[in-house]
This record gives C-alpha cells, sequence and structure tokens, in this order.
C-alpha cells in the first residue's frame, strides 16, 4: 500500500534533480536525480508513471530518443543504458565494476534519431559511440564538456575538445569538422532545432555558429555573476536561455539578441533544466523543477510538536503549523539540528549544529533569545513553557526564564527534564541520583526522589500534565514515580519498577493521562519507538524503522517525522500514518490524511497539478 506521504506530492524526487531532458515531438520529459532515481513523463500523464533506478546518481547524462520511446541514462558509476519509456526495460546496457566504472562517470549523453546509435561524454575526457544495430563501439580522446548531441540526420555529433572549442564529427568518415574558434571556453553545445546552427555556452559567454562553413555569428560575452551553470533552446527553435545560479538569461536566435532575465526561483540550483512549451524549469536541490516564483520551502530536517501545534525546520527556515493549517513561516539563523516547541505554541527553540540555541517567538518571527557561544553543540536542549535549559558540553546545566528574565546554573548535573508547563525542573547528580528544581529560584522544589536500586539513574522524564516522573537506569530498568504526595508536602516519592528495556534508549517520553510512556530506541540512521503501559507493566505498540530523528508529541500521542517532498509525517501509536502536513512551493500548502485533504492554501492546486 503507497505510504500516504506519497499523496498530493508535487514531486517524485527526494534528492536533488541533477539530469532533465525533454522531447519536443513527443512531449514526453524525463528526470533523473543524485541517487539514481528516473522518472518519465509521457504525454497525457499528469504525473510520472514510471520511476525506476537503473543505477548510481546521474550527473547530467540524461537524453530522450525523438519520439519519447527511450531513453538513453549515464550514471556515476559508468552504467550507460537505453531503455524503454513505457516499462523501464533495458534494451542496452554497458557496466565497469568499480574504479573502471566511476573514472569514466558520465556527463552527458545522446541517442540519434531514429535510435540506432548512442554516444556518451564522460569524466575521463572520451567520447563514446556504439552502434546498436551492429554491435559496434568506438572511443576518442581529448574532449571535455558535459553535453553530447547528434544532429538531425544522426551523421554528426557534437561536443567540445579539452580547450572547449566545438567539436562536430562527421560520423562517415570519422573526420572533425572546421568550426570558428570561440572567444570563451563552452561546456555546452546544443543544435539549433532545424540543425543548421550550433549554440555553445561556457562559464563566461553564449556563442551561435553555422554547421555549413563552421562560421561564427554571434556571441555574447557575461560580466560578473555567478557563471553559465547550463544552455537550453526552446521548443520551438526561436530562443535560448543561459542558466545560472539565480537567473535564466534568454537570447533570441540566431542574433543572440538580449530578450530578457527573470529569477527562476530554484533553490540551490544543480543546472539541469528543460524547457517545455509551459515555460523554463530549473532544477533545484528540494527535487523540484522551478519555473520562478519563491521556490521551494524544502525539504523537513527536523520537527516538534505539542498538542495542536506543528514545527517543521527546512533548513534555515520553520513552518508552524495549528491544527490542519500552516500558520507562519519565518526565517532562523541556521539550520536546526534539534527543535522543540513549548505547550501553547508560542516559542520555538532551535540548537544548530554548530551556532548557540536560540528561542523564537512563532507570533511573529522574531528571536527572543540567544544562548552565547558556550551553547553551540549542546548535549541536551529543553524548552517548558517560558523556561530554557540546556546542557553544556563543557558540562553543567544553564538555564533561563524567559519571563523574568532569570539566569541560573549548575556545574554539576549529567541529564536534565523539564516539565511541559515548566513548573518543574529534574536533574541528575555525577552519581545518578535525582533532583527536583524549582526552575524560577534554582531552589529544590520537592523532596528528593527515592530510587528503587542502587544502579544510577540515566534518563528522566516527567509526564505531562501529571505529578509523575518516568526514569530508566543504567540496568535498563525503567520505574515510576508519582509526586503527587510530595507536591502537596509530603514525604520523598519512592520509585516503582515497570519493565526492563534491554537496549539502548536515547529519549523518553510521558503521555498525557499517565497510562503511557515512549522510549526511542536508536539504531545507526533509523530508530524505533516503543510504547509501555506503566500500569499493567508491558509494552503495547513498537513501530521501528523509523528516521532517526523521530519524536513524539507528548500531549496527542502521535509519533512525527520529516517526509518526502516538504512534509511532516504523523502516525499512531501502531504505527498507522494518520496525517501529513506539507509546504508545497511558492509558499502554499496542504494537509490531508486517510481520507483526503483536510485544508490547503489557495493556490495549492497549482502545486501538485490538480
Amino acid at each position: 500500500m503507497p505510504s500516504l506521504a506519497d499523496q498530493f506530492c508535487p514531486n517524485v524526487h527526494d534528492a536533488p534533480i541533477t539530469a532533465a531532458t525533454y522531447d519536443p515531438d513527443s512531449g514526453a520529459l524525463a528526470t533523473a536525480d543524485a541517487s539514481g532515481l528516473v522518472a518519465v513523463q509521457r504525454p497525457g500523464e499528469a504525473t510520472p508513471q514510471l520511476q525506476f533506478q537503473p543505477g548510481a546518481g546521474v550527473n547530467g547524462a540524461l537524453a530522450l530518443i525523438r519520439g519519447g520511446a527511450y531513453l538513453a541514462v549515464g550514471d556515476e558509476d559508468g552504467r550507460v543504458g537505453v531503455y524503454r519509456t513505457d516499462t523501464g526495460e533495458a534494451l542496452f546496457l554497458e557496466e565497469r565494476e568499480g574504479a573502471r566504472g566511476r573514472v569514466r562517470a558520465f556527463r552527458g549523453v545522446a541517442l540519434s534519431p531514429e535510435g540506432s546509435q548512442l554516444a556518451a561524454i564522460s569524466r575521463d575526457g572520451i567520447l563514446r559511440w556504439w552502434d546498436l544495430v551492429r554491435g559496434e563501439r568506438n572511443s576518442w580522446a581529448g574532449f571535455s564538456g558535459s553535453s553530447v548531441e547528434f544532429d538531425p540526420r544522426g551523421e554528426r555529433v557534437l561536443s567540445m575538445d579539452t580547450d572547449g572549442q566545438i567539436r562536430l564529427m562527421d560520423l562517415r568518415n570519422l573526420q572533425a569538422l572546421y568550426m570558428d574558434r570561440l572567444q570563451t571556453p563552452a561546456a555546452f553545445a546544443r543544435f539549433t532545432r532545424d540543425g543548421t546552427g550550433v549554440v555553445a555556452a561556457g562559464q563566461a559567454g553564449i556563442a551561435v555558429l553555422r554547421v555549413a562553413d563552421g562560421a561564427l555569428i554571434s556571441s555574447f560575452a557575461t560580466r560578473g555573476g555567478s557563471g553559465i551553470m547550463n544552455l537550453a533552446l526552446s521548443p520551438d527553435g526561436t530562443m535560448a536561455a543561459a542558466i545560472t545560479q539565480r537567473s535564466a538569461h534568454l537570447f533570441a536566435l540566431p542574433g543572440l539578441e538580449p530578450i530578457e532575465s527573470r529569477q527562476h526561483g530554484a533553490p540551490g540550483p544543480t543546472g539541469a533544466a528543460i524547457w517545455t512549451p509551459a515555460g523554463l524549469r530549473v532544477a533545484g536541490n528540494d527535487g523540484l523543477l522551478h519555473s520562478g516564483g519563491g521556490g521551494s520551502a524544502g525539504p523537513v530536517t527536523a520537527v516538534a510538536a505539542f498538542g495542536e501545534h506543528r514545527a517543521a525546520a527546512h533548513g534555515p527556515s520553520i513552518s508552524l503549523w495549528r491544527g490542519n493549517r500552516q500558520a507562519v513561516t519565518f526565517p532562523v539563523t541556521a539550520a536546526p539540528r534539534v527543535l522543540e516547541i513549548n505547550r501553547d505554541g508560542s516559542l520555538v527553540l532551535c540548537a544548530p549544529d554548530r551556532g548557540p540555541v536560540e528561542v523564537w517567538r512563532t507570533s511573529d518571527g522574531k528571536r527572543v533569545w540567544e544562548g552565547g557561544p558556550e551553547t553551540s553543540g549542546a548535549d541536551e536542549v529543553l524548552l517548558g513553557g517560558s523556561v530554557v535549559a540546556v546542557r553544556l558540553r563543557s558540562g553543567g546545566l544553564r538555564w533561563w526564564d524567559l519571563s523574568t528574565n532569570a539566569g541560573f546554573e549548575l556545574k554539576w548535573p549529567t541529564g536534565a527534564a523539564l516539565s511541559h508547563g515548566g513548573t518543574w525542573l529534574g536533574v541528575l547528580t555525577p552519581k545518578g541520583a535525582i533532583r527536583i528544581i524549582d526552575p524560577s529560584t534554582g531552589r529544590d522544589a520537592l523532596p528528593a526522589p527515592i530510587p528503587a536500586a542502587d544502579a544510577p539513574i540515566r534518563t528522566l522524564a516527567f509526564v505531562n500534565r501529571r505529578p509523575d516522573l518516568l526514569v530508566l537506569d543504567a540496568e535498563g530498568v525503567l520505574c515510576h514515580y508519582d509526586l503527587a504526595e510530595s507536591a502537596r508536602g509530603g514525604p520523598a516519592a519512592r520509585a516503582r519498577d515497570v519493565l526492563t528495556i534491554n537496549c539502548a534508549v536515547d529519549r523518553l517520553w510521558g503521555l498525557t493521562g499517565g497510562q503511557h510512556a515512549a522510549l526511542r530506541l536508536p539504531d545507526e540512521d533509523r530508530c524505533s519507538i516503543v510504547v509501555v503501559d506503566i500500569h499493567h507493566n508491558e509494552v503495547v505498540h513498537e513501530v521501528a524503522n523509523l528516521p532517526r530523528h523521530a519524536t513524539l508529541d507528548a500531549e496527542s500521542g502521535v509519533i512525527l517525522e520529516p517526509a518526502r517532498s516538504a512534509a511532516l509525517l504523523e502516525r499512531e501509536l501502531d504505527g498507522r500514518e494518520r496525517r501529513v502536513l506539507r509546504a508545497l512551493p511558492d509558499g502554499e500548502w496542504i494537509s490531508f490524511g486517510r481520507r483526503g485533504i483536510l485544508d490547503a492554501s489557495a493556490g495549492a492546486g497549482g502545486s501538485i497539478g490538480a
């Protein structure tokens, strides 16, 4: 059964699109990404119906035959093949093992119009050619660039030599035809639609040459800017586009008269681009093709939740959701490694890999607190109510009450937990004992809880909306404390053993209602979340194979994880997919569940092709 996250999805690529090709005759288009996934969208299809992975990542080496029936793919491991676009069946395949393959990582491929020949240019500077009918092959050294093409009759191959000069080879006599020298080296060259000209582009300029006599008939040199990343021609053959980091610069053919320059909106553009009758589209590192506008939010890198509030980090940008609606988005200083949100959704804590811990106000996206350089790379960060606590890499614990602007520090804690309202701060002594502190004063709030055994405590968490505490000791025993009597001035609470957990645990939650605890069990780049009934002393759910930093909403008992295409996926405690919150390109958004769309922005339909 398809994942819920695959629905209402504007793209099929989770990795950056690194190659794209379009056939004007049939309307077929194909894309490939850095992971090696290839997607083919044939005429009449709203989204690509063929998705397959022939090999390793693809870097520019993708080409459709005229008519769109076949697709050539060359990858980073030196594998090159020709595939049917309806089934993905390989009609031709050549592979090389190990280093022999990687040295010929392909940068461009081409199929002759009738499909009998294949050409490819690779990183090793060799132009390779195959006669697919006769089974013959040949190769020539001394080439460069990131493109190769056949002319409309399949008699000549267009590429560049090691100096970035145009090489047009006649396959009938294996001779290079004369072409004028370019003023600036080229990395891309395309035949014009009628085959009478060649358009070439490199880092510093674009030029047009005539095929009949090799004459340079027009050129345009760029000055400054980020340099040309790719070259695209309009389907009707009347325009060329030079793609740079931010913009697409359009020129009329054959004279190269500038038409306009416009931003393409692709975040982290890879250089891949196609030009269809609907317009020019440029690939970004978000797995989407962009044609202007604000671009995509980017993949979700961290999530946090409490009650109806959800926060998703898209790199250095935060999207805040309330219920089924995206309420606000705002930029932060750096992409957070850890994200936390408080009970009423008014504050978000961001802890990046490098840089200080910060707290941002969600109502207006303003930073309200910054912890200083010593909080960079903190071992543990906590947010409850208006209290922020940070366990430093250098040792000790610091916390701040943002409502009173008061700060505190203890030099010895080895672990900490903060109640969700910020009323209690639990800390671990160097010997693994527990103290419960009033974070507004720094003094003990309750008598120190009494452990059930001599084993030191390693992890602790307060139960949401109850005066209960959960701890996990060094022997893997999960214990429960009822703090209610202590809170009323009674004696210290005593631990009650719940269950022995014979696995590493890196996160512990106490869920609303006091019936269940949840534990996160890391496993390299994945994790499992185990749910324990703390009163019946048994595991009631286990959800395996989650992303490494999947988290849980202690209020609702919902598991949250980043999902494909800028989405946040929610699961029930038994692992069933519950809801998806997805940020769409150009600031649009959509939320949906198992029964369909729950809510969406006004322009969401255009982003998902609806």
